[in-house]
């Protein structure tokens, strides 16, 4: 149970949570989704969703229904001024600039408080009972770089593998070993489509996409639970340093991905014969480090204090 193994060939069932998963998947509402409108349609879904159920439970007592209630119809409704937002904005904007107080959204998103200020920039609010000097112009709506998206998905792996795995950690290395591959029987799954009702023709197809599929408990697991939370400037060397180990056990040649193209096109690079793997990487962990210490708000001390010597 030595041999190492990285999990790069799409068929590895990762005990705890991997990185791919939180590099914008579809259907992954805590992914860091840059565009927030997409992730908000799918949140809104699933929130009123949730409210309803709970505001029909029977189990709970009136008082509570009634503040699901409340919930539900304020998210639902939440979601279709932004139907209007999306699909009419000269009418949003023509009731918007008549009233004083616009309906916004609240979110654990770091794209959230950007839209916020960008929604009340071009919604025209209050545009008819306000000076219009008191408008700031439009902001240019930017979406987070990839260093930065693969920040926030390194926080989001180590943080939800220490919530939800930390009590497990140490057993599962005793029984898997770390980075071991450990075939999963097909049986496995068969169960599962059993109740799917599929005819025989199509499980067939079905299970043969598994073929080869086996669990692991990846080598960066090791120690993880040193790792601080919540995280903040005092813990970016650490999550830097695991974020490495992450991302290089998942994906080892990360850097020829699409969205490292123009690392790879430098024209540095090209003066020097082709770019080199080891300098290409050293150049994004780099930039994924800066990301971590912006999120973490360790880079606007330095700039305040920049600011002053000058």
């Amino acid at each position: 149970m030595s041999d190492f193994h990285s999990i790069d060939d799409g068929k590895g069932r990762s005990l705890v949570f991997a990185l791919a998963g939180q590099l914008l998947e579809d259907d992954d509402l805590n992914a860091p989704e840059t565009d927030f409108l997409k992730w908000l349609d799918k949140s809104l879904t699933v929130d009123v969703a949730i409210a309803g159920d709970e505001a029909a439970a029977d189990e709970l007592n009136a008082e509570e229904r009634e503040a699901w209630k409340l919930f539900h119809d304020a998210i639902q409704a939440t979601g279709s001024l932004f139907d209007l937002y999306k699909s009419n904005l000269p009418l949003f904007q023509k009731v918007a600039e008549q009233l004083m107080i616009l309906p916004c959204c609240i979110a654990r998103h770091p794209d959230n408080q950007r839209f916020n200020r960008s929604l009340l920039d071009t919604s025209r609010l209050a545009r008819r009972n306000m000076v219009p000097g008191l408008y700031p112009k439009e902001k240019h709506l930017a979406r987070q770089s990839w260093p930065v998206r693969y920040a926030y998905a390194v926080i989001n792996v180590v943080q939800l593998t220490l919530d939800t795995y930390v009590d497990d950690l140490s057993l599962w290395a005793d029984i898997y070993g770390y980075g071991v591959k450990h075939p999963i029987p097909l049986s496995e799954y068969d169960e599962a489509i059993k109740q799917l009702g599929w005819d025989e023709a199509k499980k067939r197809r079905e299970l043969a996409k598994y073929e080869g599929h086996y669990r692991i408990l990846p080598e960066w697991t090791k120690g993880i639970e040193k790792l601080r939370r919540p995280f903040n400037k005092k813990h970016v060397p650490a999550y830097w340093s695991k974020g490495k180990e992450i991302i290089l056990e998942e994906m080892p040649d990360f850097h020829l991905q699409p969205e490292w193209d123009h690392y790879r096109d430098k024209r540095a690079y090209q003066r020097q014969g082709g770019a080199k793997k080891g300098a290409i990487q050293h150049a994004i962990f780099k930039d994924i480090l800066t990301a971590l210490r912006t999120i973490a708000g360790a880079g606007k001390k330095k700039a305040a204090k920049a600011a002053t010597k000058s």
